[in-house]
C-alpha cells in the first residue's frame, strides 16, 4: 500500500489498526495522522521493536489490509463490498421466496380449515347443546379460514406480534403447550 493510499484510508483503517496494535491510544492515532513513517515509529516505541522489525510488521499488516479490502482493483469498489452486496441480494431473494411460500401455506391452511368447518356443520346434530357448540366451533373455523385466505404472511406476522404483545402470558402458555405436544408427537 503506497503512502497516498495509506493517508487517504487512514480514518477507515483506524478500527483495524486498533485491533492490531492495542497499545496505541486514540491520541497516538491523531498524532500519527495517516503518516506511515510515524506509525512505524510508534509501533517501534510501544512494542520495543527495532526500526526494521516495526517497518516489516507495518508493511505486512498494510498488505494484509490491502488484500482484505481489495483496493488493488483500482475502481474504488472493494472485493469485500462486492461480496457484501451479493450476500444482501441473495438474502433478500431468499426472504422474498420464504415470504411467498409462507403466504401460500397460510392460504392452503385457510382452505383446509374452511373445509373442516363445512364437515362439522354437515355432521353436527340439528338441536341441543352439542349442535350449539358445533355451530360455534364451525363459525370460528370459518372466520379463521377467511382471515388466513385474505392475509399475506407479513400481515399475519404483524397481527401475531400485536397479539403476543397484548397477551404475553397467554401466548407463553400456548407456546409451551404446543412445544409439549410437538415433543410428544416426535417421540411416538
Amino acid at each position: 500500500m503506497n503512502q497516498d493510499i495509506f493517508a487517504g484510508q487512514w480514518k477507515q483503517m483506524r478500527g483495524t489498526l486498533k485491533s492490531w496494535w492495542g497499545k496505541l491510544a486514540d491520541d497516538d492515532f491523531e498524532r500519527i495522522g495517516g503518516q506511515k513513517d510515524k506509525l512505524i515509529g510508534w509501533v517501534q516505541e510501544k512494542y520495543g521493536q527495532t526500526r526494521e522489525q516495526a517497518q516489516q510488521e507495518v508493511e505486512g499488516r498494510m498488505k494484509e489490509y490491502s488484500d482484505t479490502m481489495g483496493d488493488r482493483s483500482g475502481n474504488g469498489t472493494t472485493a469485500a463490498t462486492e461480496a457484501g452486496v451479493g450476500m444482501v441480494a441473495k438474502a433478500q431473494e431468499l426472504g422474498a421466496t420464504a415470504t411467498s411460500k409462507a403466504s401460500e401455506a397460510a392460504t392452503a391452511v385457510g382452505e383446509q380449515i374452511g373445509s373442516l368447518a363445512g364437515v362439522i356443520r354437515d355432521h353436527a346434530p340439528h338441536d341441543g347443546a352439542i349442535a350449539t357448540a358445533a355451530t360455534t366451533v364451525a363459525g370460528g373455523l370459518e372466520s379463521a379460514s377467511t382471515y388466513l385466505k385474505a392475509k399475506d404472511y407479513e400481515n399475519l406476522a404483524t397481527d401475531l406480534t400485536a397479539l403476543v404483545r397484548s397477551y404475553p402470558v397467554q401466548a407463553l402458555l400456548v407456546g409451551v403447550g404446543l412445544g409439549y405436544l410437538l415433543a410428544r408427537g416426535a417421540k411416538g
